[in-house]
């Protein structure tokens, strides 16, 4: 490994950040700070980073998740709606974009109960596996399992008001 660049982001507190690759080949950067998510962007592999501003995206200061799903969409896993108050770590829910990230549409509602650390993946037969925790200390390890289907079919602005997701082979939430 070696280092190429960095950027500072105020009041980081926990140093948690995700990047994905923009279809331009530029770099988003999202970071979990005191403030709320921050973003930067590099145009040149990461060597040098603009100054980090809000992010319009509201979310406690807790873990979030993003990636670059196999359709070119971007999935974005945070607490809550997309906008106005930012809850606690309740009502973990998932988010499609098709603009690398400057909108965003559906709203699947994975867990309604406080929860933490999201993190996923998306397996060859399109499957989209998100882990996260319930209850810290002698708590649960859950995994939601769902499609990009799923996500895109829920309402982004009252994520609580989505269907649960499909019940079947392909689509489980298991404790």
């Amino acid at each position: 490994w070696k280092r190429r660049g960095c950027v500072q982001f105020p009041n980081p507190d926990w140093h948690e950040h995700m990047i994905v690759e923009r279809k331009d080949g530029t770099l988003w950067m999202l970071a979990r700070t005191g403030r709320g998510i921050m973003e930067s962007t590099s145009a040149d592999g990461g060597r040098t980073w603009s100054q980090p501003t809000p992010s319009k995206i509201k979310h406690p200061v807790a873990r979030f998740h993003i990636r670059r799903l196999a359709s070119g969409r971007i999935l974005m896993v945070k607490h809550g709606a997309l906008h106005g108050e930012r809850p606690g770590r309740t009502h973990l829910t998932a988010y499609l974009s098709d603009d690398d990230g400057a909108s965003w549409r559906g709203g699947l509602l994975l867990e309604e109960r406080p929860c933490s650390y999201p993190d996923g993946c998306q397996a060859d037969d399109g499957n989209i596996y998100v882990v996260y925790d319930q209850g810290r200390a002698g708590g649960q390890i859950l995994l939601s399992v769902f499609s990009e289907e799923d996500v895109a079919a829920g309402d982004p602005e009252h994520p609580r008001k989505s269907a649960p997701p499909r019940t079947g082979p392909s689509t489980r939430n298991h404790g």
